[in-house]
């Protein structure tokens, strides 16, 4: 082979080369030069992120509440001794509540209960110590003009009067639970919807609803009176008989839900 024709293959080799490395810088994401001479960094050209799969999620919570009037009436009354020795305060506190619990046992419409029970000590004027004993009574009856009755017989008795409460008996409270659980329900369906239209979105459906359960005492049904507490000494035949009048009781129940929303042009 001659050398002329040896350089010609060669150029074509080089040229053959060079062509193939320009369609590779071509294609290859844009360089950019750092300033200080350092390594070359690509950035890869970006395309827009989709919709979500899934959609919009909207969280939210919605209550409703049930009334009606109290039906149930419970008074709590103290037993009450004292006296220089422990146990002729005690003797005398046991004889008294069993003197009540003897009224009470004629009763079937009345729910008797004796409950604490304690005994200490208290300082009296010029360092003098006194023995107390103490035990309390409640009772309860949805007739309340017998139970103001008996109460006032248990003062005359020596009892003393803590405080009255007004609820609700467990059936009626049940029921209105229901209602005011009920009522929840239909107001998460209406807001999810009126919620998606203010968005501009439909609503798919409702996703992890959780219904607020509310026991007796987390709702407290029975709101506490004004105090009647009157010592034995102050009570006379001339004590006038204890009064109450019910309350409404309110029952309210929370729902919250995640409601799952969709532009109109995706809904399926």
């Amino acid at each position: 082979m001659s050398l002329q024709r040896s350089l010609s293959l060669s150029g074509l080799t080089v040229l053959a080369t060079g062509c193939l490395l320009g369609s590779i810088a071509l294609s290859a994401p844009q360089a950019l030069a750092t300033p200080d001479g350092g390594p070359v960094v690509t950035t890869p050209a970006e395309a827009p992120l989709p919709p979500h799969p899934r959609g919009t999620v909207l969280s939210f919570s919605v209550c409703d509440e049930a009334q009606a009037k109290a039906d149930t009436l419970s008074i709590h009354l103290s037993a009450r001794s004292e006296g220089a020795s422990p146990t002729i305060v005690q003797q005398h506190l046991n004889q008294l509540v069993s003197n009540a619990m003897a009224i009470l046992k004629d009763q079937p419409d009345v729910k008797s209960t004796a409950e604490s029970y304690a005994v200490g000590q208290e300082y009296a004027p010029h360092d003098k110590r006194n023995w107390i004993a103490r035990q309390t009574l409640v009772l309860s009856s949805q007739n309340r003009d017998g139970l103001l009755a008996l109460a006032e017989k248990l003062q005359k008795l020596g009892l003393s009067i803590d405080d009255m409460q007004w609820s609700l008996n467990p059936e009626a409270y049940a029921k209105l639970e229901q209602q005011a659980r009920l009522g929840a329900l239909k107001k998460l369906r209406q807001q999810a919807e009126e919620d998606a239209t203010a968005l501009g979105q439909t609503l798919l459906g409702l996703e992890r609803i959780h219904i607020g359960s509310q026991s007796m005492d987390d709702f407290e049904p029975h709101p506490r009176m004004s105090p009647m507490l009157m010592m034995a000494e102050a009570r006379s035949a001339a004590t006038p008989p204890p009064e109450s009048t019910a309350e409404m009781q309110t029952v309210r129940v929370t729902v919250s839900a995640q409601a799952r929303l969709a532009q109109q042009d995706q809904t399926p």
